[in-house]
């Protein structure tokens, strides 16, 4: 009879504390709801986001910087959306009884490696755009080059990531719960690490890894921004006048033998041109096809008149029109940099607001601090901490508001409906 009492008490000790769990369990989804339906928005606006935007720059965009640069970001987004995001939704149903140890693993390495894929991929950009509007007649990065860097940025957020996969996982511990002591399975560090510092260390690198990544955003935007917001400065405008520009010498030019200089508002000058046959004609293709590159694409090449030294224009009409041809396609070369740059700043700008607080929660908000907050509490923290989660659903949207040709992709696939 002692041997059943006792085992009746033990069975009724299990059964409480099962309870006891689910009870726990219920109160914390219930009150993360609203966090788990705006990540669930996100998952779905950025799994067929994201999905499109890849379609119309594999299928539709042209060949260009911009276009691998969009790619290597919305893959990552999409991926996101199938694992991290998920996983995360999955954690919170299950904040207290988590029963899939290998999504938690899932999880936690997809999370690394999409968000510093994409801090190593933002940098890179501001990289390139600082070189395009500060620099654009010294070395660029071309699109062969973009590809690689984007192979570059997969392989070195792989090995970055790589520990999180052992690091985090399932742990138990004991939570006070109603005055009762109650064993919990968490999504965290794994129970293999639990007492160790391999953790702290590993986050702690990523944090500076992700700081440095900010910092050298930051410096090289506001850069790009003096420079669109005051202008070329004179030295900028006296290394590009060497590039010649083409002249029309009219009858009496032509026979007193005299050189002329033109120039334009953009501080383009030409001087001493040649007047042997097909001389200049060669020398301006070359300067056009250099002063080209992959965000000229707005640009008919076919358009532009180049005339030699023997070519005759009444009242300088042809002159003019070559002028004003040459001072439109610098023009649109210019919107097309301005445009771009402009959208990249954008979402550059979104990435380091959301990845500053997720820093500054995870640098303040230690797992005791975590512990000692009511489910509430627990639900501000979470919704802020997971904030950064919009960077995978938002790009497809800056992409239809900002860019001329994505919108008119769009519109085009809407009228085959």
């Amino acid at each position: 009879n002692g041997n059943t009492n006792a085992d009746n008490g033990t069975g009724l000790h299990v059964v409480m504390e099962s309870e006891l769990l689910d009870q726990m369990n219920d109160e914390m989804k219930r009150a993360v709801t609203p966090v788990t339906i705006f990540i669930g928005i996100e998952t779905f606006l950025g799994f067929f986001g994201n999905l499109f935007v890849l379609y119309v720059f594999i299928k539709r965009y042209h060949d260009c910087n911009f276009r691998y640069f969009v790619l290597c970001l919305a893959f990552l987004d999409f991926i996101s959306t199938l694992t991290t995001m998920p996983g995360e939704i999955i954690t919170q149903q299950f904040w207290y009884k988590y029963p899939f140890p290998v999504v938690c693993k899932v999880k936690s390495f997809f999370n690394v490696f999409t968000v510093t894929g994409e801090a190593l991929c933002l940098c890179i950009i501001a990289v390139e755009r600082h070189r395009k509007v500060c620099a654009p007649f010294r070395w660029q990065i071309r699109p062969r080059q973009a590809l690689i860097l984007c192979g570059v940025i997969y392989c070195v957020a792989f090995v970055v990531s790589l520990p999180a996969w052992f690091l985090w996982g399932s742990q138990q511990d004991v939570r006070l719960y109603n005055g009762r002591n109650v064993t919990v399975t968490v999504c965290g560090k794994d129970s293999n690490y639990e007492n160790s510092r391999q953790p702290l260390v590993f986050g702690t690198s990523l944090s500076v890894l992700f700081g440095q990544c900010l910092i050298v955003m930051l410096v090289l935007y506001i850069l790009v921004a003096r420079r669109l917001i005051l202008g070329r400065p004179s030295a900028q405008r006296r290394h590009i006048s060497c590039a010649p520009t083409v002249s029309k010498l009219s009858m009496s030019q032509r026979k007193s033998n005299q050189n002329t200089e033109i120039s334009d508002e953009s501080g383009f000058t030409n001087s001493d041109v040649s007047t042997r046959k097909g001389k200049s004609t060669t020398e301006s293709s070359k300067t056009e096809s250099r002063s080209l590159d992959d965000e000229s694409e707005a640009v008919d090449k076919d358009k532009v008149c180049v005339t030699d030294a023997e070519t005759t224009c009444e009242d300088g009409a042809l002159e003019v029109r070559h002028k004003q041809r040459i001072r439109r396609r610098r023009r649109d070369k210019a919107n097309i940099v301005r445009r771009k740059t402009y959208i990249m700043f954008v979402l550059t700008i979104i990435f380091i607001v959301t990845t500053i607080l997720y820093l500054t929660l995870l640098a303040f908000i230690s797992e005791e601090i975590l512990k000692s907050l009511n489910i509430y509490e627990k639900t501000v923290y979470l919704f802020f901490f997971r904030l950064v989660f919009i960077n995978h659903a938002i790009n497809p949207f800056v992409y239809g508001c900002l860019d001329p040709k994505f919108k008119q992709i769009l519109g085009d696939i809407k009228n085959m409906f």
